[in-house]
């Protein structure tokens, strides 16, 4: 297997890894476990083969691909059955589906190199120029993002997460006026009373 192709298999895992840690947050404790475990292992593996010359546990891999694909037919199945709307809602096709993406990469690519193995007809692969493999490491990674960032996006982490730079300083505070010059309305009444600050309800 060449330097290329195992990287982005590489890639592939590590994206899984953390779609799959992602979907924890809003699952039932039942998933949410197997799913952290799985991310874990997916993640960790992915950033070991990163490392090495030959992919590591590479059967095993193959298997740790193809499980979460037939437990999310399974699990989607039984929560059309048994019309559970909690478990369908931790479903959700966009993250499942493009880790299903990933894991369908790393389980092909793995399971055709295996074949060629055992048939003796997989060559030995060269090492790339240097540039050729800068080029792969750019695609891969950029590919792994364009697809893991709506993935993320999509998982219950995703939706409720803080945005960032919507505090851009360009309100002025407003201090309370009295409408009344000759009296004291408004006056003593704390912070609140003092300032409205657009957006800042509750605080």
């Amino acid at each position: 297997m060449s330097a290329i192709t195992r990287t982005w298999i590489a890639f592939a895992a590590v994206g899984t890894g953390l779609i799959h840690v992602a979907l924890v947050i809003g699952s039932p404790l039942a998933l949410g476990i197997p799913l952290a475990i799985l991310g874990a292992v997916e993640f960790g593996w992915g950033i070991l083969a990163f490392t090495r010359d030959t992919l590591p546990f590479a059967r095993v891999a193959m298997v740790v691909a193809v499980a979460p694909l037939v437990a999310w037919a399974l699990l989607m199945t039984a929560a059309s059955v048994f019309q559970n709307p909690a478990l369908g809602a931790s479903l959700d096709v966009v993250p499942w589906g493009i880790a299903a993406l990933f894991q369908l990469f790393v389980a092909g690519t793995l399971a055709f190199h295996s074949r060629r193995a055992r048939e003796g007809t997989s060559a030995t692969a060269s090492a790339p120029s240097a540039g050729r493999y800068l080029i792969a490491l750019t695609v891969g990674a950029l590919a792994v993002a364009a697809l893991t960032t709506p993935a993320l996006a999509a998982t219950e982490a995703g939706i409720y997460a803080q945005p960032h730079g919507e505090h851009d300083g360009s309100f002025t505070p407003q201090r309370d006026v009295p409408t009344d010059e000759g009296t004291d309305e408004g006056i003593g009444e704390g912070v609140d009373g003092m300032f409205n600050l657009p957006g800042h309800d509750g605080h």
